[in-house]
């Protein structure tokens, strides 16, 4: 089923949940856990390049997104003129959980903030 990219930032931003609720207490800071988000397999895929580990999978989900313009203007934001399909499914998929990532940082932030003082 292909995903809008309201889809998109909701599933990043309840994968990314899951991985703080989890492994906060590893990190010292926002940043080191923002970073160690951004390269998850289970957040974004970028540390292996896939999210889905199924070229098919990702496509379906991509399609939701090629011509919304919500999501191309994210994609623009982010220095691409258009969003890469050229660069593959999977990689397409990867590139936008990532900028996703970034739409749904501050709420995630929040969420790290907010277990950190209720833990340390």
């Amino acid at each position: 089923m292909s995903m809008t990219w309201e889809e998109y930032q909701n599933q990043v931003k309840a994968d990314a949940l899951d991985v703080i609720e989890s492994e906060y207490s590893d990190y010292e800071d926002w940043d080191e856990m923002s970073e160690a988000l951004f390269i998850d397999d289970s957040v974004t895929g970028n540390g292996s390049g896939s999210y889905t580990f199924c070229t098919a999978t990702a496509a379906e989900n991509v399609a939701g997104i090629i011509f919304d313009p919500e999501a191309v203007d994210a994609f623009e934001e982010y220095g691409y003129k258009s969003i890469p399909t050229e660069k593959g499914a999977e990689a397409c998929d990867v590139i936008a959980r990532c900028i996703a990532l970034g739409y749904v940082g501050y709420e995630l932030e929040e969420r790290f903030d907010e277990l950190k003082a209720e833990n340390d």
